[in-house]
C-alpha cells in the first residue's frame, strides 16, 4: 500500500504559528466552539441540566468525553471531533493554498483548523442550528481565524462539486445516505485529490483505494484505472 510521508513538525503558518503556537490555537477552537453549543444541544449530548463544570469548558478531551452520545440533527448525526487526532494527516496532505471541503463540518472546528494550517477551508452543514453554532464560534475566533479561508456554507453537501477541492473530510458518523455518498466521491474526486475519513474502513468506501492512516484517519484516493 502506497503512505504518504510522515507528518512532520508544522513550520510556522500563515498567522506565525509554530507546533506550541498551534496547539495553543486548537485548544482555543475546540474550547471556543464548545463554548458556542446553545443549552438544549448540550443537553441533548450529555444528559445534564445544567451548564458544564469550569475544568471541562477548558478541556477539549474531557468535553468529548463529556458527550454521551451524538446529536440527531437534519440529515444525519452530530458529534465533534478531536482536533489533536486530524493534525498529522492534515498537515500531511494540506498543501499551501489547497483547497479542503469538509462535508457536514457540524461547529466548524476543522474549517478552522485547516485554515490554520494554510488551507482555503470550506464547511458544508445542513443542519440550521449547528451552521449558527458555527457562524457564532467563528465570529468569537476573529483575531486567530481569517473567514476568507475558513468560510461556512449552509446546504446540502450533495449540490457540491467535490472536483474542486484537493482534499475532502468527512466524519463516518452516520450522514444519510453513505452509499450515494460514497459513489459520489468515488465519480467526482480527482485523481490528484484526496479524501480524510474519521473513524472509516476500507469497506465503507469500496471505490476508492486506501493509501495511508495516520491515527483514527485513514486517507483514500480514487483507484487508478
Amino acid at each position: 500500500m502506497l503512505t504518504l510521508p510522515a507528518a512532520a513538525a508544522a513550520p510556522p503558518g500563515p498567522g506565525g504559528l509554530d507546533d506550541a503556537g498551534l496547539a495553543a490555537a486548537v485548544r482555543t477552537i475546540q474550547n471556543v466552539c464548545f463554548a458556542s453549543y446553545p443549552p438544549d444541544l448540550l443537553k441533548s449530548m450529555t444528559g445534564l441540566a445544567g451548564p458544564p463544570p469550569p475544568e471541562v469548558m477548558a478541556d477539549p478531551r474531557r468535553q468529548i468525553a463529556l458527550l454521551k452520545t451524538e446529536a440527531v440533527v437534519a440529515k444525519g448525526l452530530f458529534y465533534p471531533s478531536l482536533l489533536d487526532d486530524l493534525i498529522p494527516a492534515l498537515r500531511a496532505t494540506l498543501r499551501p493554498g489547497a483547497r479542503l471541503l469538509d462535508l457536514g463540518s457540524g461547529d466548524g472546528r476543522v474549517v478552522f483548523l485547516a485554515s490554520l494550517l494554510g488551507a482555503r477551508a470550506t464547511g458544508i452543514e445542513y443542519d440550521r442550528a449547528l451552521h449558527r453554532v458555527a457562524i457564532a464560534a467563528r465570529d468569537r475566533l476573529d483575531s486567530l481565524v481569517d473567514s476568507d479561508h475558513a468560510i461556512l456554507r449552509r446546504g446540502d453537501f450533495f449540490r457540491a462539486d467535490y472536483a474542486d477541492y484537493d482534499v475532502l473530510y468527512y466524519y463516518k458518523s452516520g450522514a444519510y445516505a453513505e452509499t450515494r455518498l460514497g459513489l459520489k466521491i468515488a465519480a467526482e474526486l480527482r485523481p490528484d485529490a484526496v479524501l480524510l475519513v474519521l473513524a472509516g474502513e476500507p469497506e465503507h468506501f469500496p471505490d476508492l483505494e486506501p493509501i495511508a492512516t495516520y491515527g483514527p484517519v485513514r486517507v483514500f484516493r480514487r483507484r487508478a484505472p
